[in-house]
C-alpha cells in the first residue's frame, strides 16, 4: 500500500470519492447515513469547499482514486469560527496513520482559515476513531443519547472538539474552559 498520497480535493476524484463514501456509509458503524450521495451532490459539495475556501483532501491510492477524504465546513447553526470535520477511508486503507495525516492537512489549513475550533461528532463505539482523535488532541465536550440512527438502530454519539491553541497551555483546561460560560442553576421540581 506504499504510493498513497494526499491531495487538495478536486473534481478530478469525484466519481472515486462518490464511491468511497457509498462505501464507507454502507459499513452503517462511522457516518450518519447508510449510502453515499449522488454523483451530481459529491461535485456539488467539492464544489463548495472550494468556493467557501473549506479545507477538503482526499487520500489517493495507486489507481489515481480517492480511498479516504477529510473536510472541515461551517454549519449554519454554530459560530462562524467553529468548523466541523468529516472524514473516511476505505477499510484496506486504516490502521496505516492516514487518518491521522488527514487530519492534520485539514486542521491545519482550517486553522489558517480562521476556525478557531474544530468538532466532530463520532460513535461511542468507534474505539479506534475516537483513540486517534483523543490522540490528535480532541477532547471529549457533548454526549448525545441515541444521536444517530441508521436502518433503525440508535447509537450514542461523542461531540468532540479541537481548540486553536490560544488556551495558556497545550492541554485543554476544562476548567478554564467552561468557566467562560454563566453559571445556570437549575431547579428541579418533584
Amino acid at each position: 500500500m506504499h504510493g498513497l498520497k494526499i491531495v487538495k480535493a478536486s473534481k478530478k476524484y469525484a466519481a472515486s470519492y462518490c464511491d468511497t463514501m457509498d462505501s464507507v456509509s454502507r459499513e452503517g458503524k462511522f457516518l450518519s447515513v447508510n449510502q453515499g450521495y449522488p454523483l451530481s451532490e459529491i461535485i456539488r459539495f467539492i464544489k463548495i469547499c472550494r468556493e467557501c475556501g473549506y479545507p477538503q483532501y482526499f487520500l489517493i491510492n495507486e489507481e489515481d482514486k480517492a480511498v479516504g477524504w477529510c473536510d472541515i465546513v461551517r454549519r449554519s447553526n454554530q459560530p462562524d469560527d467553529v468548523g466541523y470535520l468529516g472524514i473516511g477511508i476505505l477499510k484496506q486503507y486504516r490502521n496505516m496513520g492516514w487518518g491521522s495525516k488527514l487530519i492534520d492537512a485539514a486542521v491545519n489549513a482550517a486553522m489558517k482559515c480562521g476556525f478557531n475550533e474544530i468538532r466532530l461528532e463520532v460513535r461511542v463505539s468507534n474505539s479506534n476513531a475516537i483513540h486517534t482523535y483523543k490522540k490528535y488532541g480532541f477532547v471529549c465536550i457533548g454526549y448525545n443519547i441515541d444521536g444517530v440512527t441508521t436502518d433503525g438502530v440508535s447509537e450514542d454519539v461523542w461531540t468532540m472538539s479541537y481548540m486553536a491553541r490560544n488556551l495558556e497551555s497545550d492541554e485543554f483546561n476544562r476548567d478554564k474552559f467552561f468557566g467562560m460560560f454563566p453559571k445556570i442553576k437549575f431547579k428541579f421540581e418533584h
